[in-house]
């Protein structure tokens, strides 16, 4: 299976390059990934005029499967709305075909409006358990736009999940594979616990950090290892960015009760 990663796009501003969105897309065709999984921060300021130009550039991806998450700024000026109406519900569930097998996609909206802050939130526990749990006939990848980890060489820290803890537990607990979230503008990888938290950089804008330029991943399912190979958009074969077995090789074991932390609420307005 392979997969592109990209975030960040952020048409609306200044510092977006709209040659190197469209060299990402004409590589990202001819590539002819399974899935392309674009990871918030389609726009600036959430304006409908910049999701619109962000759509003309993004609906020239030839792949079947595209799914997008929202990122903080998708979510300035109500703009939620019009990534609604112009790219499908902010949150769902998808099977995504390759050959030998099925993935099943899951996608959070972690921001609130006009927030840079992300949270999951308590009552999305129980559904993202309903969604992977039991799942065994493909990877199993979650789409967020936040970092659930600190990401180094971003300067201090802000604007993790706020309930990062919890979230973690879970995805440990429900063994997901792969985490695909943005943010940061900064391409890292952690593996945690048999969980690999997989950041892809800025695609298209100049809005980096360090010594990073624009870029976007390239993430491969193997039969025995993942490989994550960091683009820069224009500039050909990329580099090396992580590896790792196909299935997590952890000796780590945890004894107390995972209720004993983690709790699925149901709202308190709702019945029985």
């Amino acid at each position: 299976m392979k997969v592109v990663q990209m975030s960040d796009i952020h048409v609306g501003s200044g510092l977006f390059r709209p040659e190197l969105l469209s060299s990402a897309i004409e590589e990202t065709n001819a590539l002819q990934p399974d899935l392309v999984a674009v990871v918030g921060d389609l726009t600036t300021e959430g304006y409908r005029w910049e999701f619109e130009e962000a759509k003309g550039y993004l609906d020239r991806i030839e792949c079947e499967n595209v799914v997008y998450a929202m990122g903080n700024h998708d979510a300035r000026s109500v703009g939620y709305r019009y990534f609604e109406e112009l790219f499908g519900m902010r949150e769902g569930a998808f099977v995504v075909p390759f050959p030998g097998g099925e993935a099943k996609v899951v996608v959070l909206d972690s921001t609130k409006p006009d927030l840079d802050d992300g949270e999951v939130g308590r009552e999305h526990y129980a559904w993202l358990d309903s969604e992977f749990r039991g799942w065994e006939r493909g990877p199993k990848i979650l789409m967020i736009h936040h970092h659930i980890l600190a990401v180094p060489g971003t300067g201090r820290d802000v604007n993790i999940l706020s309930d990062a803890g919890d979230v973690m537990a879970i995805l440990r607990e429900l063994k997901v594979d792969v985490v695909l979230s943005g943010h940061r503008h900064v391409p890292y990888v952690w593996s945690i616990s048999g969980v690999r938290i997989i950041h892809s950089g800025t695609v298209s804008s100049m809005r980096v950090r360090g010594t990073m330029p624009p870029s976007y991943n390239v993430i491969e399912f193997g039969p025995e290892e993942v490989s994550i190979t960091l683009r820069e958009p224009g500039k050909g074969e990329g580099e090396p960015l992580a590896s790792f077995s196909r299935e997590p090789v952890t000796s780590s074991r945890f004894y107390p009760d995972f209720n004993r932390f983690v709790k699925y609420d149901r709202l308190p307005f709702l019945k029985e």
